[in-house]
């Protein structure tokens, strides 16, 4: 799927998440990959859910971004129909 162009008239690509899922799971996975011993704290562990939560935000608004003007156009054209 290109997610620089998403084909509005694709009931596939239509359900596809504009923002990732982000579990627990996940949260531990990176906790135990990014950081070291001493920063295993409440701030530590709070900064690494920001940034990748900041960054899974910035991507979805770069995907919006990017199809921005075919969401317009298949608002308008399901407007009119």
């Amino acid at each position: 799927m290109d997610y620089s162009n998403v084909n509005l008239n694709s009931n596939y690509e239509t359900s596809q998440a504009i923002l990732d899922s982000y579990s627990f799971d996940c949260l531990l996975l990176e906790v135990s990959c990014n950081l070291r011993d001493h920063q295993l704290t409440k701030e530590g562990i709070k900064k690494q859910f920001e940034e990748s939560l900041n960054s899974k935000i910035q991507s979805a608004k770069d995907v919006f971004n990017a199809n921005i003007d075919n969401i317009v156009k298949k608002a308008k054209h399901d407007r009119k129909n």
